[in-house]
């Protein structure tokens, strides 16, 4: 039996939700044209007109695609930087371990893995934290030591990236409490002073402080690696805003949930550890990770105080003569891996928008 076709009427709502206005539709169709020239220019130089990993890098100042033996020749100095070579297994260890473990939160969060509690997520992170630096740092065990200042590439923006916000997160925790509670109004006015004061200045700025100006508050003689003076003053940074996010949770809740655990005999520590504190990381999930999208991409400024992160080892491995026109290879190692990392963690907030918005209707 041939299916009879659908009026006009219905035929032109297809095509009203399709194609919308005259100014609209153009519009599509300009976009949908440059996508189609974009995505043609993307192939062509990635894979038809490429120089595969095979050939020799001769071959590659004959074409004008991407040379994927640049990736061959220099994927682990871009990974690695200057850590001795023998021994890259170290960080690549650290990379998994940090990547694994970020990973595991994400998903525990967005609904998965529930099999792995909240006391082991922290249990993990108090093992994987120390871990990661005795393994960077060496000198024990059989471990060659490696100075901090040969620290470079993909484990350093993690250990700044991953390792801030993961210590970060429960001082924003704090600071959020201290701000929401009216108890104690010295530490209320302390931590709103310290949040606005933080918030209110550039990252740039702050991690300049934690170069050049924490050494000189440390007692004579002692020396502070530019990377850990880094990772502190990212870890203060960072804290502010998770406070904010999380404050706003808390002022959210309406009042009877306070009122509702005071009745049942709770204490103002028990009513905020059982009561109002979870509520409130859960309605600001959200807001917690496109901060932690945001302070996972900004860690790349790093490279202004010398130190060399992804970014920066990707710059160092075309700045060597005979090597500067494949800056384009370089860089789109750096943009994938970047797109890569900060799709999961948007995919972590789209799932953790679609829970909540499903709990409020």
């Amino acid at each position: 039996m041939i299916p009879a076709s659908p009026p006009p009427a219905r035929q032109n709502d297809v095509w009203q939700r399709w194609a919308g206005t005259p100014v609209t539709a153009l519009i599509s169709a300009l976009s949908a044209a440059f996508a189609i020239w974009a995505a043609w220019a993307v192939l062509d130089w990635a894979v038809l007109s490429a120089t595969l990993p095979h050939r020799p890098m001769q071959a590659c100042a004959e074409t004008d695609g991407a040379c994927w033996r640049f990736y061959v020749e220099k994927s682990r100095f871009m990974l690695f930087g200057t850590y001795p070579y023998a021994e890259h297994w170290r960080p690549a260890l650290v990379s998994l371990l940090l990547l694994a473990l970020s990973g595991i939160v994400g998903l525990r969060i967005t609904g998965r893995l529930r099999v792995i509690g909240p006391r082991v997520l922290v249990a993990l992170w108090i093992l994987v934290i120390p871990l990661a630096f005795a393994l960077m740092g060496g000198g024990w065990a059989g471990l060659a030591p490696v100075d901090m200042s040969r620290w470079n590439g993909l484990p350093v923006l993690l250990i700044l990236s991953v390792i801030a916000i993961a210590l970060a997160f429960p001082l924003g925790v704090m600071l959020a409490v201290l701000r929401y509670q009216d108890r104690w109004p010295v530490l209320r006015r302390a931590a709103t002073v310290y949040i606005e004061a933080v918030r209110g200045v550039p990252m740039v700025t702050v991690l300049f402080v934690g170069v050049f100006v924490l050494p000189l508050t440390l007692p004579p003689d002692t020396r502070i690696s530019p990377v850990l003076a880094t990772l502190i003053a990212l870890v203060f940074f960072h804290a502010s805003y998770f406070a904010e996010d999380v404050r706003g949770g808390l002022q959210s809740l309406p009042d009877t949930q306070a009122e509702a655990a005071h009745s049942l005999g709770l204490n103002w520590g028990q009513a905020m550890r059982l009561v109002l504190l979870p509520q409130a990381l859960s309605r600001s999930l959200p807001a917690l990770v496109n901060s932690v999208i945001g302070a996972y991409k900004d860690t790349s400024l790093v490279v202004v105080l010398g130190i060399h992160d992804l970014t920066s080892t990707a710059r160092m491995a075309f700045s060597e003569p005979g090597w500067g026109q494949y800056a384009l290879e370089a860089y789109a190692f750096v943009g994938i891996w970047f797109l890569l990392s900060c799709a999961f963690l948007s995919w972590v907030g789209r799932e953790l928008h679609r829970g909540q918005s499903g709990r409020n209707h």
